[in-house]
């Protein structure tokens, strides 16, 4: 993988098109070589009902974007970021748990040939975590693990400063890991009890709901389909005890699988990023709370659990890095 500083000394002036194939949003962007984000352009998945749809609406948006851009600065290459599993050597999405009807798509083919450009696909939450190792709170780390707490939870894992793939090309699902026979809410991929059940910002709507249907005691007022953790981490602030509640047993989730996943690979940090992020403050404590009691690879004190610093841009980033390394 290129550093930053190896990336710099290649031309600045070439751009990359960038996309970010979420379960909630699209992200579409203009990157720079060296990782700097031009311009952008968000919308709502939903507004591709299909996966050709979809595509075809990402396909208009990115053509857009392209003739916003500077003539002389002209992009050279594609980057895809997708959720689920994925084969990026074939270009193919091979299921997106998140997103309805998505199953052997071969996006990068599709995309490649409209765009007439060169493409390269990889998981939406390892481009995350190469742009927060690249430039944002990951920096300067060689073990690491990236999460994105979103419509899912998705992770990328970076060890001995490499993005690690594994054999399958699909390593890091963490939000798939299960929690244990107490937990049989359904997931997305169709099993029962996967971390992303109780850690997503889906997953903590679903426990703010449960809540209210309990009748206990909360000072939300609204409806149950107005709950999203952006409201809950308002509430938390004026202590709230249903969102307290749900960041809690989110965070305590988390916990246990990283817990795990510290003890087999000796990371040294973990970053928390996504649209449930937010409320990161409350959900640290509980996973340090875990980790304290748990980690045997190294003290409490020896570990960061960090919030990302980049927002939708990480992945943006991450796509300018991922083409560099490639050697478009």
């Amino acid at each position: 993988m290129l550093s930053m500083r190896q990336i710099k000394d290649r031309s600045e002036e070439d751009t990359f098109l960038a996309l970010d194939i979420g379960g909630t949003n699209v992200t579409c962007g203009l990157v720079s070589r060296v990782g700097e984000v031009l311009s952008t352009d968000i919308f709502p998945t939903r507004d591709g009902r299909t996966p050709d749809a979809l595509i075809s609406l990402i396909i208009n948006r990115l053509k857009v974007l392209w003739a916003t851009a500077d003539q002389t600065h002209r992009p050279s290459a594609l980057a895809i970021g997708a959720p689920g599993w994925i084969k990026p050597l074939e270009g193919i999405v091979v299921t997106a748990p998140n997103i309805e009807g998505w199953v052997d798509v071969p996006i990068t083919k599709i995309m490649s040939q409209a765009l007439e450009l060169p493409a390269r696909l990889e998981n939406d939450a390892n481009l995350y975590a190469l742009g927060e190792w690249l430039a944002g709170a990951g920096k300067g780390s060689d073990n690491e693990i990236t999460l994105t707490l979103g419509t899912g939870v998705g992770a990328g894992l970076i060890l001995g400063g490499q993005l690690w793939n594994g054999s399958f090309t699909s390593a890091a699902e963490i939000g798939h890991i299960p929690l244990g026979p107490a937990h049989t809410a359904p997931c997305g991929c169709g099993r029962l009890g996967c971390l992303e059940t109780m850690a997503s910002a889906r997953g903590m709507a679903r426990l703010a709901r449960e809540w209210l249907e309990a009748g206990r005691k909360t000072k939300f007022r609204g409806s149950p389909t107005e709950l999203n953790t952006e409201v809950m981490t308002k509430l938390a602030e004026r202590g709230d005890p249903m969102s307290l509640d749900v960041f809690q047993r989110a965070g305590t989730a988390l916990g246990q699988v990283l817990a795990g996943v510290f003890n087999l690979l000796s990371l040294e940090r973990a970053v928390l990023g996504g649209g449930a992020s937010g409320a990161f403050k409350y959900i640290r404590k509980a996973i340090v709370e875990y980790l304290s009691v748990h980690l045997v690879t190294a003290k409490i004190d020896e570990i960061q659990i960090v919030k990302g610093t980049l927002g939708i841009n990480a992945p943006l980033v991450g796509a300018a890095a991922l083409l560099n390394a490639g050697g478009f």
